[in-house]
């Protein structure tokens, strides 16, 4: 009797250069701006502390608003062969991304396999369910191409020891085979 296997992985996506680029760059528009607005109306003698004051707020608010909503949480379940991927936006609002059995995956391997980029341009949509949008192409990233509802899928995830095993249960045939790891030497006894 095989046993059932459940497996649930969650990766936060880490900003890169570009992001922390983007939310400085907010961050000095939005004080530039509350300045501006505040100091602006002062220099002409108005009166407008209330209006400039709810200005004010509103712009800080929309700054907190968008940094916040980079924050992504991407979460995969592995139930038997049934895949679930999912996004936790920075509010809590949870996307379904995309659902599938691992028996429909074309292929299931690393992203170091010569089929990745090919299986990449050929694909309607790519999701990265990484750490990074732009991840190195090293074998902690495993990927699967599966054809699902017509469409072309390539899923890349952070791959983890205990995947292996569901993978090949229920889909031997395109999961890429293990290299076989060296057998550890035995040790020599020292002469001295």
């Amino acid at each position: 009797m095989l046993q059932d296997s459940f497996i649930e992985t969650s990766v936060v996506r880490k900003t890169g250069f570009t992001e922390v680029f983007f939310n400085t760059f907010l961050i000095s528009a939005a004080i530039a701006l509350v300045f501006f607005i505040n100091f602006i109306p002062i220099t002409f003698g108005l009166n407008i502390w209330f209006i400039t004051g709810i200005v004010s707020f509103g712009i800080v608010a929309g700054v907190v608003v968008i940094i916040k909503r980079e924050k992504k949480i991407y979460e995969i379940e592995i139930s038997n062969d049934l895949v679930d991927c999912a996004v936790i936006h920075g509010d809590n609002k949870r996307d379904d991304l995309a659902s599938f059995s691992i028996k429909e995956c074309d292929y299931i391997g690393p992203v170091t396999s010569d089929r990745f980029n090919s299986d990449v341009e050929n694909a309607n949509y790519v999701l990265k369910m990484t750490d990074f949008k732009n991840f190195d192409i090293v074998d902690d990233y495993w990927y699967w191409a599966v054809t699902t509802e017509g469409l072309k899928l390539v899923v890349v995830f952070m791959y983890k020891d205990e995947m292996y095993q569901v993978f090949r249960r229920y889909n031997p045939r395109n999961t890429i085979p293990m290299q076989k790891l060296p057998k550890p030497k035995p040790k020599e006894e020292e002469n001295v």
